[in-house]
C-alpha cells in the first residue's frame, strides 16, 4: 500500500498490525488443528461427512491466514515468521483436539468453540477499524463472515 494509503489509515498502525497478526496466528492454529482433526475422525457414520467439512474450513482458515498476510504486509508489517511463537501471539490459542479421534461431539464441540473465539476476535477487529481503514474494515468483515458460516455448520451438526 502507498504512503497515502496508509496516511488515510485513523489509528494506530502499530497496534493495528499487531491484532491482525494475533488474528494471523489464530488462523494458522486453527488450520492445522482441523486438517488434523479431519485427518483422524472415526467411529460414526457420519465421521465421513465431518472429515470433509474439517478438511474445508481448514482450507477456508488457510485462505483467512494469507489475506490477513497479504494486508499486513500492505500496512508495512510483517506476518509472524517464527511458528514457535504462534501460540504465544494467538488471541485464542490452539484448539486442541481431543484425545478420542472417535468422540464425533466433542471434535465438534472443539471447533465450535474455536469459532466462536473467532467470530469475538473479528467483532472486535471490526468495531477497531470501522470508520478509520475502509480497506482493513471490508477485509475482516468478508472473514467474520466465513467465521459465522462456519459456526451455524458445525452448530448443524449436533441438532
Amino acid at each position: 500500500m502507498g504512503t497515502k494509503g496508509i496516511q488515510i489509515v485513523q489509528l494506530d498502525v502499530k497496534q493495528l498490525l499487531v491484532e491482525l497478526n494475533r488474528a494471523y496466528a489464530d488462523e494458522w492454529l486453527a488450520a492445522y488443528a482441523y486438517n488434523y482433526m479431519g485427518q483422524v475422525v472415526t467411529g460414526r457414520p457420519a465421521a465421513k461427512h465431518l472429515a470433509e467439512l474439517l478438511m474445508d474450513t481448514s482450507k477456508d482458515e488457510l485462505e483467512h491466514q494469507q489475506e490477513l498476510a497479504e494486508r499486513i504486509a500492505s500496512l508495512g508489517g510483517k506476518p509472524l515468521a517464527d511458528v514457535a511463537k504462534l501460540l504465544e501471539t494467538s488471541s485464542a490459542g490452539y484448539p486442541l483436539p481431543p484425545a478420542d479421534e472417535k468422540d464425533f461431539e466433542a471434535i465438534v464441540k472443539t471447533v465450535i468453540k474455536a469459532e466462536h473465539d473467532a467470530i469475538e476476535v473479528y467483532n472486535r477487529l471490526l468495531q477497531m477499524t470501522a470508520g478509520k481503514d475502509p480497506v482493513t474494515y471490508n477485509l475482516i468483515l468478508h472473514i467474520l463472515t466465513e467465521e459465522i458460516e462456519h459456526e451455524d455448520e458445525f452448530e448443524n451438526l449436533l441438532g
